[in-house]
């Protein structure tokens, strides 16, 4: 893809440059400010707060902005005191919680960010399609504007000029994944998008040299969401059932299995698991699984391949740059479960040796994705944005 090519264009050029920090000596801290929606335990909002702590620690003055709590309802309010939960609006954990950043809530629960909500800053940053109004709409004192795209954020139960307009504002697009790079010049036209990819923590998501289970062991996330492809989860394991009768299943999530979605009979599930014990779900998988219609990354791929675990993924976010099939995983359409299935059998049905071969060449894609790397990129992306705005 053309978008590929731009990066490693724009990487030989030296217009992006990964592999050192913006603040080297004699550099001045960025001033910088991230609108996002209010913290919570999402993959997107964990990229945001890696980002912030991140430039926080390498000596950028970080503050994010999201909108205030909403109330609760009085049948919200009594539920949450027969738990011993007292607040009248709601709360959940979130990624931010433990950032030690300045974290502001505006005085309204939606996003009408007005520009006093903002500090002065050099680079504004909208993480979500309804931050991306407030931005554009921001004074210049506020920053050099961008947008982080981490998904296609353009949603069928709103009007089309509001979820594709967000895409035509004047800011400049950071995408986690030429999968996204893709679906905004199909939107808009648009070719100026950078590619920024996630990255991944090696001391949180590691395992030790392994082979295969002793019997086929498959791994999801679940989500009763249907942007997650839950349905084409289940029957792609009906469909590798019939071929293996053994196969055992272990999934978790954020949330627990609904009687309108449940869980493959016999798979074991885990609710919210602690980090450390996600790592080890990962390890003991022959295979991860991705049936999302729609990702604009989706962390749990790289994880998995961190923890030594191939892959099997229809065709969304990051699949098409992680996987190289036939070395890391095998791809499947989009709704496709009888693809999908042969995409896993095809690992599971792997002989020990070959099977091993991909789990070390998974471990090495991913150690090519560090968050220092990540960070880097990010950081020369607002660089070069303000060098450009000094010298026009």
């Amino acid at each position: 893809m053309f978008f590929s090519i731009k990066l490693d264009r724009m990487l030989n050029m030296g217009e992006i440059a990964p592999l050192f920090p913006v603040l080297r000596p004699g550099a001045c801290p960025l001033r910088i400010t991230f609108l996002s929606p209010r913290s919570n335990l999402s993959g997107g909002l964990r990229v945001i707060a890696t980002y912030a702590r991140m430039l926080h620690e390498r000596g950028h003055q970080v503050t994010i902005i999201t909108p205030g709590p909403e109330s609760r309802g009085r049948k919200e309010r009594l539920q949450a005191a027969t738990k011993g939960d007292f607040s009248p609006v709601r709360t959940e954990p979130g990624h931010f919680d433990t950032l030690p950043l300045p974290i502001r809530e505006t005085n309204r629960s939606d996003y009408q960010i007005e520009a006093h909500d903002l500090p002065d800053a050099d680079i504004l940053v909208a993480t979500w399609w309804e931050t991306a109004f407030p931005v554009n709409a921001a004074p210049p004192e506020k920053g050099r504007k961008f947008r982080l795209i981490q998904g296609h954020e353009v949603h069928g139960f709103l009007p089309w000029q509001i979820a594709r307009g967000a895409y035509h504002l004047p800011l400049k697009p950071l995408v986690i994944s030429n999968w996204l790079a893709s679906a905004l010049y199909e939107e808009t036209g648009r070719e100026d998008a950078i590619l920024v990819p996630n990255g991944i923590d090696f001391e949180q998501f590691h395992a030790p040299e392994r082979e295969k289970a002793q019997r086929p062991t498959l791994g999801f996330m679940y989500s009763p969401w249907p942007i997650k492809g839950s349905d084409t989860v289940f029957e792609t394991v009906k469909i590798l059932k019939q071929k293996m009768p053994d196969l055992d299943v272990v999934a978790f999530g954020a949330n627990p299995p609904t009687q309108k979605m449940p869980l493959p009979e016999g798979a074991i599930f885990h609710h919210r698991p602690a980090q450390s014990r996600i790592r080890d779900i990962y390890a003991a998988c022959d295979v991860f699984l991705c049936a999302s219609t729609s990702e604009g990354f989706f962390l749990p791929l790289l994880e998995a391949m961190a923890c030594r675990c191939p892959l099997a993924s229809t065709r969304v976010g990051a699949a098409e740059d992680l996987i190289v099939e036939g070395t890391t995983g095998f791809l499947a359409d989009v709704g496709d479960a009888a693809g999908l299935a042969e995409a896993a059998h095809k690992v599971l049905s792997l002989s020990a040796p070959d099977w091993r071969k991909m789990s070390d060449a998974s471990l090495r894609t991913a150690q090519s994705h560090s968050w220092d790397k990540a960070c880097d990129r990010l950081e020369q992306c607002f660089q070069n944005e303000l060098t450009a705005a000094q010298g026009s």
